[in-house]
């Protein structure tokens, strides 16, 4: 009976260690901002644009650190590429953005 007792507690000994150590990541929507801002860079195109445009756009981070464009809202076609190639499936840091979960930012672009 001494054994199975013991052999017990170390059981949920074990387990309670391998719970501990699960966390949860953290985000940290500044250092998002700025790599999400890092991986656009300017945009070059041929086209002249005259004012400023705002687009909001909605992404997430896979289980492998990738970010993920899932909506970008905008018609123009030039600048929905733009978001779309320079960010779908790049790697970001981890910790930066909880997998899975989805973000929304608005991206400015001006004129030069």
């Amino acid at each position: 009976m001494k054994k199975l007792i013991l052999l017990f507690v170390v059981v949920i000994m074990n387990v309670t260690f391998v719970s501990a150590k699960e966390v949860n990541p953290v985000d940290d929507y500044p250092k998002a901002i700025k790599e999400i801002s890092k991986l656009l860079g300017p945009l070059s195109i041929n086209d002249e644009f005259e004012r400023a445009v705002r687009i909001k756009f909605t992404a997430m981070v896979n289980s492998d650190n990738e970010l993920i464009v899932l909506q970008v809202g905008t018609d123009n076609i030039i600048f929905k590429n733009h978001i779309i190639e320079q960010l779908n499936y790049k790697k970001i840091a981890r910790e930066t953005m909880t997998p899975g979960k989805e973000y929304t930012f608005i991206v400015k672009f001006r004129p030069e």
